[in-house]
């Protein structure tokens, strides 16, 4: 009987303290992609994609790239959802979508995917335009070596 409890004891406290473990690794590994900036190009289907995980309010990101597609007159804006904080513009004649999503309070992931025949050009200006929006917050940010 007291071998049966002490397994029934052990188990329940693995149980326990495991799943508790899983999302400080996963908060750690998420921690050290923070500022990364990546990049993926689909020459097949003509889709550039850039992305990177900033420590910065969701909202705040969202305004900050807003205000800089703005700027820019080469950009025209076709439509803006502030709910979903996504903005699609079209740039020297590719489409471009940008969107903003909370993760967490402090932590925001800003996705870029354009559709043109450009090749890295429109990569080029995805990523241009994630490290203008890090560098206007203070977010160190950098390209992976992929």
């Amino acid at each position: 009987m007291l071998i049966k409890t002490r397994g029934i004891l052990v188990g329940l406290i693995i149980l326990l303290a495991f799943p508790s473990m899983v999302p400080g690794q996963a908060v750690f590994l998420a921690r050290k992609a923070l500022g990364l900036v990546s990049r993926i190009t689909d020459q097949f289907h003509g889709h550039d994609t850039a992305s990177v995980l900033l420590e910065a309010d969701a909202n705040r990101v969202f305004t900050v790239a807003e205000r800089i597609i703005r700027e820019n007159p080469a950009n025209e804006i076709i439509a803006i959802e502030k709910t979903s904080r996504t903005i699609s513009f079209k740039h020297n004649g590719f489409a471009i979508t940008l969107k903003v999503a909370c993760l967490q309070e402090d932590l925001a992931r800003i996705l870029v995917v354009s559709s043109g025949n450009n090749g890295s050009r429109d990569t080029d200006y995805a990523v241009n335009g994630i490290l203008r929006v890090c560098k206007e917050l203070g977010a160190h940010c950098r390209l992976s070596n992929e």
